[in-house]
């Protein structure tokens, strides 16, 4: 990720947390858009900051998928959890058990995991995992804001034009009719 980018942080723990486990990796050598993006989205939520090492091993890269069942978890914990494993390996399963199985989970499904209020901090989570895809996302929406506003200028325009000239044709008609009324003859 450039350093001119700037991470927004829920707070000022998950901020310490994302800092404090970077410097962890760097030692590792560790410091990838996978590394990033999961230590940045399991220190959104405090019951994953505090259970981080029940969750992944920094030391190994590897997620304890069977922790999504562990009792420390909250509803929003797993959604955290979810997202953070799904961005790590495409991970769709709850446990060790499943994988073996082949029974995918529908939580990891988009609508499940972000309909809670740490979605604005999910989407900061995916442009640190996704940088070579999101990093023009401001200047494409405003291409796309602008494009907006042209089309949809142009459209009042051309309902303008459609109007001026239906309300130019009743007008027509109106004074032709006014004028065969007074000299009785069509004009």
């Amino acid at each position: 990720m450039s350093k001119e980018y700037k991470i927004n942080f829920m707070d000022k723990e998950h901020k310490d947390f994302y800092k404090d486990k970077m410097e962890i990796l760097k030692q590792y050598k560790k410091a990838d858009a996978y590394y990033r993006s999961l230590i940045y989205t399991l220190g959104i939520c405090s019951t994953t900051r505090n259970n981080f090492e029940k969750i992944f091993n920094m030391q190994k890269g590897e997620i304890n998928i069977n922790s999504i069942n562990n009792a420390f978890q909250t509803e929003t914990s797993k959604k955290v959890t979810r997202l953070a494993f799904s961005m790590w390996n495409n991970c769709m399963y709850d446990s060790e058990e499943d994988i073996e199985n082949g029974k995918m989970s529908k939580e990891y499904n988009i609508g499940e995991i972000f309909s809670c209020s740490y979605a604005p901090y999910f989407f900061e989570s995916i442009k640190i995992r996704y940088p070579e895809y999101t990093k023009d996302i401001k200047k494409n929406c405003e291409k796309i804001d602008n494009s907006y506003i042209n089309n949809e200028t142009a459209n009042v325009d051309n309902l303008l034009t459609k109007n001026n000239n239906l309300i130019k044709d009743i007008y027509d008609e109106k004074a032709k009719e006014i004028e065969r009324k007074r000299f009785g003859k069509p004009i």
